[in-house]
């Protein structure tokens, strides 16, 4: 009884605490059914992606049991890229028979069933990995490592608002969904391209959706920052490979477009496994490997065109190693082909040109968008000065969104890269450097890396020299985990020039802490001006989001869904995205939609039959792009042409959608459209439909 007595004041505390504490959240809900909502949507992303990239590491575990790597963390990188890019094959595969959620989602617990033990020792070898941190300056670069990627993970969670991706990147596995199997493309010059990348788009979005791919793509700069640091470890030492990794996440446009649904992080990924595996390969005089670089060399083909220097680079490489073996060439190349050969037999099928457009051109395409997507000798071919500073322009100059190499690439890379040439006291440096064991000389990986990232820029470089459309930073960024490998040791040969009174490595690596932190600074303005966070609270839908970045152009594509019927047929003028058009669309995929209209038919009259005849009953004009277009020359629309519009739209256009009639007027010497800006889009009836 006496036990009961004492018991009681307790019970009645408890009890007490309890009502109170469950009143009143009663009343004053912590959280919302949309927070709670919207965070398991975030969560479902989260765990959808990575449950794509640990099958996928899986299943290349399973595949590449004979292979000895350096360290696991090498083991995992290979085994989950080998993996995706099979995977991504997989889903093409099967896509040209089905398309559907339920048989891929079937498919994928069958697998993940068959590969249990893969799949527990890969989630064995993720616990056991440890990145060394030797000192205090590691700490702060691996800081400022995780940062960058926690809030690329975040912004990535966002809806899909990034150009390609609305163009094309996430438009073919949207029409595939919609069709229920890959087919034959439209008329859109993007769909023929390699799409190893659109296919685990694909895959994500059968999961889950297409935040489910943007997560995907950040997916890949972790493999890639992770293929640096295993590459740096094994040939020189932790603390290059942090500051090689710490310099990747520091190029702003990198991490930028690491967070959109584009394949620029797939592509890099592979082109730098195929060139690590490859000079294991020459290490260890091991066919094997030969195999794995032509492998990852195929992948990156089935990504881009523009990857067909990879696997020269890399044959010229094996021979400048003086390495005859042609039995291995001839397996590195073989692999290279099986692996690639899917997409381009895909567009040899569909349009009887395995390169499709380029070369011998196919349906839809001609003379005059050959010359049009290609522009060859607009570019600097014909200011070689401009050409030597392209690094220099690109740098300094080049700015994330706007004309002119259109990325932000951050200064590290051209303070330290050139500093290579400079002579160092060789005992000095080796000090410094702590190579690996086990590790080809730093001095001969130096050189390798050199070449292949000099064989890569002066292909890059080429492009520039050929076409304006091509002088875009980002499509260098392969070369970039070479190049923040090239600046970690030269910031670290700059140990050798220190003098008893002044240490420049000194003076460098407080200037690089200073380049860390302003843009962990501006990292962190972009992202609070950006309100990730109160979308992924719940706190602001989809659809408003959307609608607050997208705007005018958001605001018109809500025009066409809700108003116009559903067997709409919408022709788009000067504006390639669709991703968000519910109705039947043709984007103006290189903005040549109406000069190619009037190369064709010469008159307005043929115009209108030959859009009648296509099925189109609507057109979208993009009054804004043919303003931006006239205004600052980007692409030659005579005056012929902009006077046969204003026909086209006075005879053969009713108006739905927008305040101001086309009328084509004169702003600071140039044409222009009539208030542009203030309307920016128009939607209008074909005359003679509903």
């Amino acid at each position: 009884m006496n036990r009961m007595i004492k018991l009681l004041p307790i019970a009645f505390s408890i009890a007490w605490i309890f009502v109170v504490a469950l009143n009143y959240y009663i009343v004053h809900k912590p959280f919302s059914a949309e927070n709670a909502l919207a965070i398991l949507n975030a969560l479902g992303d989260l765990l959808v992606a990575g449950a794509l990239v640990t099958l996928a590491a899986a299943l290349g575990r399973h595949l590449l049991r004979g292979f000895q790597f350096d360290s696991l963390l090498e083991a995992l990188i290979f085994q989950a890229g080998i993996g995706l890019g099979l995977l991504a094959l997989a889903t093409f595969l099967l896509g040209l028979v089905i398309v559907n959620r339920f048989v891929f989602w079937a498919l994928l617990l069958l697998a993940a069933f068959l590969l249990r033990d893969d799949l527990r020792a890969v989630w064995r070898d993720l616990r056991t990995v440890q990145l060394p941190i030797p000192s205090r300056f590691e700490r702060a670069l691996a800081i400022f490592v995780a940062l960058a990627l926690a809030l690329a993970c975040v912004v990535a969670q966002t809806p899909p608002m990034a150009w390609d991706a609305q163009t094309y990147h996430l438009v073919i596995p949207k029409i595939a969904l919609e069709r229920g199997q890959i087919t034959a493309p439209p008329d859109i010059v993007y769909f023929n391209f390699p799409s190893l990348g659109e296919m685990l788009f694909l895959a994500a979005m059968l999961l889950k959706g297409d935040i489910a791919a943007q997560v995907l793509h950040v997916g890949f700069l972790l493999l890639t920052l992770g293929a640096v640091f295993a590459f740096a470890l094994r040939s020189f030492d932790a603390r290059v490979a942090w500051l090689a990794c710490a310099i990747l996440v520091a190029v702003p446009s990198l991490l930028i477009v690491s967070t959109w649904a584009y394949v620029d992080l797939m592509l890099t990924f592979y082109v730098f496994a195929a060139f690590c595996a490859v000079l294991v390969a020459l290490e260890r005089n091991d066919v094997r490997w030969f195999v794995l670089s032509g492998i990852c060399a195929g992948f990156a083909l089935s990504i881009k065109y523009t990857a067909a220097i990879v696997p020269v680079a890399l044959v010229i490489l094996i021979l400048l190693r003086r390495y005859f073996n042609l039995r291995h060439l001839f397996l590195f190349a073989t692999a290279c082909g099986l692996v690639a050969a899917p997409y381009y037999i895909r567009n040899w099928v569909f349009t009887g040109n395995p390169v499709y457009p380029f070369l011998f051109g196919g349906g839809y395409w001609d003379a005059f968008r050959a010359a049009w997507f290609s522009r060859f000798g607009t570019g600097l071919m014909n200011s070689p000065l401009r050409l030597v500073l392209a690094p220099w322009d690109a740098t300094i100059y080049g700015s994330e969104g706007a004309v002119g190499y259109e990325a932000t690439i951050g200064p590290v890379l051209l303070m330290l890269v050139p500093l290579l040439v400079l002579r160092t006291r060789a005992a000095n440096t080796q000090s410094r450097i702590r190579f690996h064991p086990s590790a080809i000389s730093g001095q001969k990986v130096s050189r390798d890396l050199l070449f292949f990232s000099l064989a890569l820029y002066l292909f890059w470089l080429g492009g520039v020299a050929g076409s304006t459309l091509l002088m875009q930073t980002r499509l260098l960024f392969l070369a970039f985990p070479a190049f923040a490998l090239l600046a970690a040791v030269a910031f670290e040969r700059l140990g050798g020039l220190d003098l008893s009174q002044f240490s420049i490595q000194r003076f460098a690596r407080l200037v690089m802490l200073l380049v860390f932190g302003l843009t962990t600074l501006s990292y962190a303005l972009g992202f609070a001006s950006g309100d990730a966070l109160g979308y992924l609270a719940g706190a602001e839908s989809r659809e408003a989001y959307l609608a607050r970045n997208l705007g005018d152009y958001y605001a018109a594509m809500k025009f066409i869904n809700a108003s116009l019927p559903k067997d709409a047929r919408v022709f788009f003028l000067w504006e390639p995205r669709s991703y968000y058009a519910d109705r039947a669309a043709q984007p103006d995929a290189i903005l040549d939609a109406w000069t190619h209209l009037c190369w064709q038919y010469r008159d307005v009259d043929s115009i209108a039959v030959a859009l009648r005849e296509r099925g189109y009953t609507h057109v979208l004009l993009s009054r804004a792009g043919l303003d931006f277009m006239l205004q600052t020359d980007n692409d030659p629309i005579s005056l012929e042409d902009t006077r046969a519009l204003e026909e086209f739209a006075a005879r053969y256009l009713q108006q739905v959608y927008g305040k101001t009639p086309l009328q084509i007027v004169t702003r600071e010497g140039k044409p222009a459209v009539l208030n542009a800006p203030g309307d920016p889009y128009a939607v209008y009836r074909l005359d003679g439909t509903r």
